[in-house]
């Protein structure tokens, strides 16, 4: 008898998976092509979101790449790669691509915007700042604090509880303390510690 809770023609777990795997190695290629074709461009960007996530330690699934350049940045990239690699993925939408090649979406923010929504007091920073380590494989990733920090932003003004939750897992990961707050912005402090405690009383109850 079919499972009720089931909708019909839903892919099996293992579908699922295997198309879990596929997309993540489109990911990773994507960021080298990414890597490629903006330094050729001469475009400045940086890695944030969930991807920045796993270069910070902590993996989760993403089925996107979350990026940030600069207002000129985003003008090259519609001037020089949308239309050989890259295309809107709906008209209008000049934030919102989509690699061609490997199918991956792509949503782009401009530094020194607001992070988080309007009335967000934080900013995204110049991915070519030293908020951005570029250590790794050639490719800029926002650093733990800057992560940090964003995540909190989206959380306090832009209401998106699962950013709150991704900060707290990398607050256990790196098993912060609340003197940690002093290497973010004054406007996070307050609830970066309350995060660090709502992440105690998880692992209090988890040990139970």
């Amino acid at each position: 008898m079919a499972d009720p809770y089931i909708p019909a023609g839903a892919p099996s777990l293992i579908d699922a998976l295997g198309r879990d795997v596929m997309h993540e190695e489109d990911l990773q290629k994507t960021v080298i092509w990414l890597r490629d074709e903006f330094a050729r461009e001469g475009i400045p960007f940086g890695i944030i979101g969930a991807f920045a996530m796993r270069m910070n330690g902590f993996t989760r699934h993403t089925e996107d790449l979350d990026i940030v350049t600069t207002r000129d940045g985003l003008d090259l990239i519609h001037e020089r790669l949308v239309g050989r690699g890259l295309a809107a993925r709906a008209a209008g939408r000049r934030k919102a691509l989509r690699n061609t090649i490997f199918r991956v979406n792509l949503d782009f923010v401009v530094a020194g915007e607001s992070a988080g929504s309007s009335e967000s007091p934080i900013r995204f920073p110049d991915p070519s700042g030293p908020e951005f380590d570029n250590r790794r494989d050639g490719v800029r990733y926002a650093t733990l604090p800057v992560l940090l920090t964003l995540k909190i932003a989206a959380g306090e003004w832009g209401h998106r509880m699962r950013d709150w939750s991704d900060a707290i897992r990398l607050i256990q990961l790196h098993q912060l303390d609340d003197s940690y707050a002093e290497l973010l912005p004054e406007p996070v402090r307050d609830k970066f510690r309350w995060l660090v405690q709502r992440g105690r009383e998880e692992i209090d109850i988890s040990d139970e």
